[in-house]
């Protein structure tokens, strides 16, 4: 990681703007509920906040066609909006692909990102 985006990272905590408008997840109540609950990993601004996203799309653009393809990304909730956003942060963690949606089966192909943020979160 560049020297730039490590001192970024901790943009939430230090240089975020607190002016009464809600501009980041910081500013919502889930985010205050979450470090009331867990004071251990919020003291610390380096420890990495991370949003799970996925939307599926049809990648033909044919939607007489029926399949479906789902990117499941993780969004690092650490950096400034303008930075986070970008591609180079988005982390791509899967492709779901079908002719589909995965419905209520998402969370067969989400386990082991499950289960490796448990391992993080433990250690």
């Amino acid at each position: 990681m560049s020297p730039k985006t490590t001192s970024e990272m901790t943009w939430h905590e230090k240089k975020h703007p607190d002016d009464g408008f809600m501009r980041h997840p910081t500013d919502f109540l889930a985010w205050k509920s979450f470090n009331s609950q867990h004071p251990s990993f919020s003291v610390d601004p380096h420890n990495i906040r991370l949003e799970l996203a996925s939307d599926g799309f049809n990648p033909f653009g044919n939607m007489s066609m029926s399949y479906s393809i789902w990117p499941v990304v993780l969004v690092n909730y650490n950096l400034p909006p303008w930075m986070g956003m970008k591609d180079s942060y988005l982390m791509l963690f899967m492709l779901i692909p079908g002719p589909k949606a995965p419905t209520n089966d998402i969370d067969v192909y989400l386990q082991p990102l499950i289960d490796e943020l448990e391992d993080l979160w433990e250690s």
